[in-house]
This record gives C-alpha cells, structure tokens and sequence, in this order.
C-alpha cells in the first residue's frame, strides 16, 4: 500500500493513516508466543545494579589477547553468556520447565541471546551447552548464529532447545532497566542493561566506578524470590571477582 493509499484510510480511533505495516507470519508468531508467555505465567522481576569494575578490566583484557591471537572480538554478551552458564550450574532451578504435572530440571544448560534482526523483529538463537564451552567457543558460535540471523540463514536447531534466555540492551548506552518476557517453555530470563561509570562508594570514599543493571524476570510458579535472587547474586559475585568465571582459555 502507498503512503498515499494509506492516508485515505482511517483508523478505528478516528485518525488518519500514514503508514501500513502488514502483520507478516512471522511478526504474528512472535506476538503469539509473547501474549501466550505474557498471560500464562506468574512473572516477577527483580532489579539489581552490579559492580563490574574489574569485570570491565578482564573484558578489555581478554579482548586485546583474542583479536590478536585468534582474530575474536570478545564481547560483553560473551561473557555474560559464560556467567550465567557457571551460575545455572550453582542454582539448577533456574534452568528448568513446568508441565502440568512437574517442574523439569534440564540437563544441559543452553544460552539463548536475544538478536534484533534489521526489521525489528527479534529472534532468539541459542548457544547449546554454554558451560562446557570454553569463552572463545562461546564468543565464535554466538558470533556465527548473530551474522546468520541478520541475514535470514539461521536453521531450526539454531534456535531449538534454549533452556535460558539473555536479552542485551545495553547495547544502547543509556538503557538500564527492562522487564523482559519470559521465553517460554523456559523459567526465567536475564536483561543486561547499559554498563556505565557513575559515583559508587569504595572503602567509605565516593570514587567513580563501572556499574551494571540487571533485571531478571522468572515465573513464580517455577521458583520463589529467594531461590531467583540466590541465583541472581552468584551471578553478580562472577561479575565482581572475574578471575572465578571458568574461561577455559
């Protein structure tokens, strides 16, 4: 439809159109699976500002090694991904599925990372067995799936299987907080907001310092707020004392 055949309809509020945007299969499928998650699930979503100061010194760190030894560029997302993984480990609830008769503990621990592709839909590839991976196994398939997406070439096992889900918007300086959808069939899923230097207290000084924020949202019906917050603090503590994440490098 032309913009012009567009601006001779109106609107059910009365107003006039300027632009049509067709409900495709695919934008409709995504809509399904969120009002499905939206409306079947007890979600809560608790928010947290992390310490990542040397968090940030390992990230710069190992990225200078990789892209000179193996041409990887470490990302944030990496790492969050090798986290999350070792944490899941720690609290095995949090990677788990309800049906109606039971809550199911998955036995492999597979990432997925949210990717926006260039029409705005989102897409959720999935890095499988994230814990057994080493980061440069991590940083090369997630990088892999993440070009695939973009350009339409993904294949159905790069998304099945997901048991946890990581959705990044900090990839947009300013954004801190989200509420995020659950993926289901999954339990809970982690936004990782903008990391940013900002005053922080240090040793009873006010100093400047690389803080995070995080929003994990988690269905009640799986798992209580202390089980999810136990989860979320193991997490933190990775990202406060780096040198305790398995890099297998």
């Amino acid at each position: 439809m032309t913009a012009q055949e567009a601006s001779s309809k109106v609107s059910a509020l009365g107003i006039p159109i300027s632009q049509v945007i067709p409900f495709v299969a695919m934008t409709k499928m995504i809509a399904d699976h969120m009002i499905k998650s939206h409306t079947s699930t007890a979600r809560v979503t608790i928010l947290e500002e992390m310490d990542v100061e040397a968090f940030v010194a390992l990230r710069s760190s190992l990225n200078d090694r990789s892209q000179k030894s193996e041409g990887v560029k470490i990302s944030y997302t990496h790492l969050f991904i090798k986290a999350i993984a070792q944490a899941l480990r720690s609290h095995p609830i949090m990677n788990s599925t309800l049906t109606e008769a039971e809550i199911q503990i998955l036995d492999e621990i597979n990432i997925g990372m949210a990717v926006a592709l260039p029409n705005g839909n989102l897409i959720v590839p999935v890095v499988h067995n994230a814990d057994k991976k080493s980061l440069l196994e991590i940083a090369r398939r997630a990088i892999d799936v993440q070009e695939r997406a973009k350009i339409g070439k993904l294949m159905l096992d790069d998304v099945r299987k997901g048991t946890f889900t990581l959705t990044n918007v900090g990839v947009l300086p300013e954004s801190r907080w989200t509420t995020p959808i659950i993926n289901q069939p999954q339990c809970a899923i982690l936004g990782t907001g903008a990391i940013r230097q900002t005053p922080v207290v240090r040793n009873g000084q006010i100093v400047i310092g690389w803080v995070a924020s995080m929003s994990l949202t988690f269905d009640h019906r799986i798992v209580s707020g202390l089980p999810a917050s136990l989860f979320l603090q193991t997490f933190a503590n990775l990202l406060k004392e780096p040198d305790r994440i398995e890099l297998g490098i």
